[in-house]
């Protein structure tokens, strides 16, 4: 009689062991399936993130792009108004050299007219520096050089 008790004992211990071995089976299983539709539902969430920050980020180089542009196009008006106003100062300048060129002309023309009349003319009545309006000639009478009438 040990026998069949210690028979289903053993079976007894063995379908026990069966239905544990099942059950912790199907827990894991259970688990594996949550755990698995968690990284679904985690992936899913990540993926819409990183859509956001994309479109996010999508829009922030819109707008850097657009500062970029603003920059550039404000850099060469600057540009384009610094070459403006330099030619307009070298012309200015130009001018101004032309006018000084030309008063310097002059200066030395009536310097070396007045010259030449002195050396080569002497005291001639019409080339004289008593002649006080050059277009009239002579208002005073000149008796001699140095002497006169008024």
């Amino acid at each position: 009689m040990a026998f069949p008790l210690a028979l289903a004992i053993i079976a007894g211990a063995t379908a026990y062991s069966a239905y544990e071995g099942s059950k912790a089976r199907r827990d894991a299983e259970r688990a594996q399936k949550q755990a698995l539709q968690q990284q679904k539902i985690d992936a899913e969430a990540m993926r819409t993130e990183v859509a956001k920050q994309t479109a996010e980020y999508a829009k922030q180089s819109t707008s850097l792009q657009q500062q970029s542009d603003i920059a550039r196009q404000q850099f060469d008006a600057a540009q384009l108004q610094y070459k403006e106003n330099k030619m307009a100062m070298e012309q200015k300048a130009q001018e101004v050299q032309a006018a000084v060129d030309e008063e310097r002309r002059k200066a030395a023309a009536s310097e070396a007219s007045a010259l030449k009349a002195r050396t080569r003319g002497g005291r001639r009545l019409l080339l004289s520096q008593e002649r006080m309006t050059p277009e009239l000639g002579v208002e005073s009478i000149s008796l001699s050089p140095g002497v006169r009438l008024q």
